[in-house]
């Protein structure tokens, strides 16, 4: 293993403004901040849970010409440090792909809600409603308690953003999956569970501008996406975001393809497959 510029002298963990402390990392200047698209290149690990040193396509042509990481080699490239979450991160949007997020460019597909025909990559799917609302309660859908000032909750309730059945409380949000390679993110569009303290709390709180101050709500997810094996009550957290915007889910990490997806990234390729199977796509 070549070592980068001196990486045995790192702390072992560093204080990141967003994610707090974590395991220190090594990258070129190229792949901070917004980057992607640049290739991913890293030395073997030493350690299973140490995350090692990497560096971009570009400083890779580097590495290769002078054998390696040396005083050479150093002294043209430029090293900076990262917590561990904006290594995953960089590593995601950095990775080269066999299908890239511009070969889905050419794709021609027609959409279901507006009719109209489009091009290009289609990153969101949703569902209208949980798994567990049938027929039969559309008949007995309360829409109109919100126009009034009733304090006693509905039994029967469905919205564009909130749904109860009985005792079952839910919220509409998005899960986003990071496009690997791109700085694009695909979104499941589904409904998540919360208790009822939950879900009374943030409802009083739904014109509030301090609900993004709200803690992350516990939920199980509540709808199956046939793309992958069952997802009905997978775990997540609802992150309330600001007025307007819906709930970000986050996935507890575990082997499900889903979780995986969510915190290692989707593929365009996988992208293409979802959008065949839901969309109208023609075969030129």
């Amino acid at each position: 293993m070549f070592n980068a510029p001196n990486m045995t002298q790192m702390p072992d963990t560093i204080h990141c403004p967003t994610h707090g402390e974590t395991q220190t990392t090594l990258v070129c200047n190229h792949l901070t901040e917004d980057s992607a698209g640049l290739g991913f290149n890293c030395a073997e690990r030493e350690e299973e849970d140490q995350l090692p040193e990497a560096w971009c396509d570009d400083c890779n042509l580097i590495f290769e010409a002078h054998g390696g990481w040396n005083d050479q080699s150093e002294g043209l490239v430029e090293f900076k440090v990262l917590c561990s979450w904006c290594y995953e991160r960089s590593r995601i949007r950095n990775s080269r792909t066999d299908v890239s997020f511009e070969d889905l460019d050419d794709l021609r597909w027609k959409c279901g809600r507006c009719e109209e025909w489009h091009y290009g990559a289609c990153l969101a799917f949703g569902f209208i409603f949980p798994d567990y609302w049938t027929k039969e309660d559309d008949e007995k859908n309360q829409v109109d308690w919100l126009e009034t000032e009733s304090t006693e909750v509905p039994t029967t309730l469905l919205t564009e953003d909130i749904c109860i059945l009985g005792e079952d409380y839910f919220i509409r949000g998005n899960i986003h999956l990071p496009i690997i390679g791109t700085a694009e993110t695909f979104s499941w569009g589904v409904w998540g569970s919360l208790s009822r303290e939950n879900f009374e709390k943030l409802l009083a709180m739904n014109d509030d501008v301090k609900r993004v101050e709200l803690p992350p709500m516990f939920s199980w997810l509540s709808n199956n996406i046939d793309e992958y094996p069952e997802t009905l009550n997978l775990k997540m957290y609802a992150h309330i975001q600001e007025l307007t915007q819906r709930p970000l889910f986050e996935l507890e990490p575990t082997d499900h393809p889903l979780s995986q997806e969510y915190h290692h990234g989707i593929t365009p390729e996988r992208v293409k497959e979802i959008m065949k199977r839901r969309l109208d796509l023609p075969e030129n």
